[in-house]
């Protein structure tokens, strides 16, 4: 047994010996072989051709065969203008009877072309050209690839012309033909090909959109391709629809939702599709704040009745997309307030008080508390709203913290405070949380209680919601800026009393109370923070000349002052909305960008400017 054991380990090692030397013996040549690769191509990429070209050669002729390293050994000799030994080279590749080598005509024609023998260069491409039939249409690609990687784009596009022709098919290497029309700068050659491509299939949609999107800022393309688009659309003869919806893709990368919805529209009553698709652009033009499509599309939805599935949900969204339409202008009038509360009213009583029309009750609270003013029916709303079964937690939250600023509206602090604490509680790592320490902290200014209003606003300052983190930071700026100008705070104390009356909507009390605050106290530090508010105060009241007075004052006589940006964004949007002066607006914006680099409002007013000018926005 034990002589076997030995026998048999023996055999082994042996084995292993011989596998080893076998491997030794090849492990030299790969090496080698990959260093001289190595080493040629970073010859090549640096330059140094005359370096290359020898390496070249050595793996050229070690592999005999063209694809490998038949490329760069060309292209080396032609760079060290060996121009006789590179035609020996493709004239014997031509002369290989087993292939058809096409790309070999383009490399001696290219090769011509660099001694300036333009005929003899003509002549090879057309063979190459000549060499593509019917039974070999699918060499195209690799020929028109050549001709590509010499930029002989005439020449590519020959190629797929001439194999589109022997197809008989006006689409085919529709997507090819486009790139190198796109390489010669055709754009119009371009466009055309990518719409017969596109129609093709999904997949070749997407592509010539990825396509589009690059020349649709440029104006002359943009008009091209919205018109041939337009003629697909009309003479299609039934297999218009794929141009169809590229129309309102097209439509919808300008955000021109009213040409979107004319395109959608006659979709949905093509194949009755109950309105759904029209319902999803209204969604997306009452984001985009395009409020009249938006409603547009919204009413038409409601008018193929109660029996789609979509008709509560627009019925909803109607009633909102008015309301962010009302906050989001200046120029309403009593009769629109009439209006939309009994469109509100409507759809209650239509749809029912329930959670899946808590979103409506909500807002139709705010547009009683707000604009009619109407603060008992506003509390009474979401009184009901808070009690709910099954209503969404975070609307039931939002819910509570506007009640509380009801109740602070209608005197009763410590309700506000009350409702404030428990949205604090349910949701103490949440925005919302975040939200109703602000509103205490504000509350507590108010009140007069500064210190702690600027110990719970130093933390806010670090927020993760930029709009709790910007209102905390301002709030605390101006305690503290303003805190012990006396030492009974008594100024202070008059103008927090006047925010308060702001904020219940008591203007001429406020007014009156900024009145005797500069009475008492002439010349005092918050001089120019009176002026702002006398602004607001204007604004609230929808006197606007009065408030760009106000304001002006501000930015022109405290421009060194904390609030000299606020009034100049402030007098910005009112040159913008208002006063309809496009040109002032942008005046103001720029300065904004310019001498208020720091301002919390310099990326919006950057964004203002430039929508005004015309920039394609994002």
């Amino acid at each position: 047994m034990n002589n076997f054991l030995i026998r048999l380990l023996m055999c082994l090692c042996s084995i292993v010996f011989a596998d080893t030397w076998v491997f030794a013996q090849q492990t030299p040549t790969v090496t080698a072989v990959d260093q001289d690769v190595k080493l040629a191509q970073q010859y090549f990429q640096s330059g140094e051709y005359e370096k290359a070209l020898p390496l070249y050669k050595k793996l050229y002729e070690a592999n005999n065969t063209n694809g490998l390293y038949y490329y760069n050994y060309f292209r080396c000799m032609i760079y060290v203008k060996q121009y006789d030994t590179a035609e020996k080279l493709i004239r014997k590749t031509l002369k290989n009877k087993d292939q058809d080598n096409l790309v070999g005509w383009i490399d001696l024609g290219y090769l011509y072309l660099q001694q300036q023998k333009n005929e003899e260069a003509e002549a090879a491409f057309k063979k190459a050209l000549d060499g593509i039939t019917k039974s070999n249409v699918p060499q195209a690609y690799s020929v028109a690839n050549s001709f590509g990687s010499y930029e002989l784009s005439d020449y590519m596009l020959a190629t797929y012309l001439k194999a589109r022709d022997l197809l008989k098919d006006p689409t085919a290497f529709s997507y090819e033909l486009a790139q190198a029309y796109k390489k010669q700068g055709k754009f119009k050659e371009m466009t055309d090909a990518l719409l017969e491509y596109a129609s093709m299939s999904d997949n070749n949609m997407q592509l010539a959109k990825n396509e589009f999107q690059r020349i649709i800022p440029i104006e002359e393309h943009r008009d091209y391709l919205e018109a041939q688009i337009y003629r697909r659309v009309q003479n299609e003869n039934g297999n218009d629809v794929p141009y169809t919806n590229l129309l309102i893709w097209f439509f919808l990368q300008q955000k021109d939702y009213e040409s979107a919805f004319v395109q959608v529209k006659a979709l949905d009553r093509r194949f009755q599709e109950d309105g759904k698709r029209v319902f999803e652009l209204a969604q997306s033009a009452a984001l985009e704040k395009d409020y009249v499509p938006a409603i547009e599309a919204y009413e038409y939805v409601i008018a193929k009745g109660k029996g789609t599935a979509t008709y509560s949900m627009a019925r909803t969204a109607l009633a909102n997309t008015q309301m962010q339409r009302l906050e989001n202008t200046i120029d309403y009038t009593a009769d629109d307030l009439k209006s939309m509360e009994q469109n509100y009213l409507a759809i209650l009583d239509e749809l029912g008080r329930l959670p899946s029309t808590a979103i409506v009750m909500r807002n139709l609270a705010r547009l009683y508390a707000l604009y009619i003013h109407d603060l008992d029916a506003a509390i009474a709303l979401l009184e009901n709203l808070i009690v709910m079964p099954a209503v969404n937690g975070v609307l039931r939250g939002q819910a509570k913290l506007e009640l509380g600023d009801y109740y602070i509206m209608q005197g009763d602090v410590w309700e506000a405070a009350l409702y404030y604490m428990q949205v604090d509680k349910d949701f103490k790592e949440d925005i919302l949380g975040e939200d109703a320490r602000f509103r205490n902290a504000r509350l507590a200014y108010f009140n007069g209680d500064f210190e702690w209003a600027a110990s719970q606003l130093d933390v806010l300052k670090a927020s993760t919601s930029e709009l709790i983190a910007n209102d905390a930071l301002e709030l605390s700026v101006f305690i503290l800026d303003n805190s012990g100008m006396d030492s009974t705070m008594e100024a202070m104390g008059y103008f927090a009393r006047a925010d308060l009356l702001m904020f219940q909507n008591k203007m001429q009390e406020s007014l009156r109370t900024l009145d005797s605050l500069e009475n008492l106290y002439p010349g005092h530090a918050l001089a120019d923070d009176i002026l702002f508010r006398r602004g607001k105060i204007a604004y609230r009241q929808r006197q606007y000349e009065n408030a760009y007075q106000y304001w002006e004052q501000v930015a022109n006589g405290f421009a060194e002052d904390i609030l000299a940006d606020d009034a100049i964004f402030e007098n910005a949007e009112l040159q913008e909305q208002y006063f309809k002066d496009k040109v002032k607006a942008m005046e103001l914006y720029e300065k904004i960008i310019v001498d208020y680099a720091g301002s919390l409002y310099t990326v919006e007013a950057r964004k203002r400017y430039r929508k005004l000018r015309g920039d394609e926005l994002n």
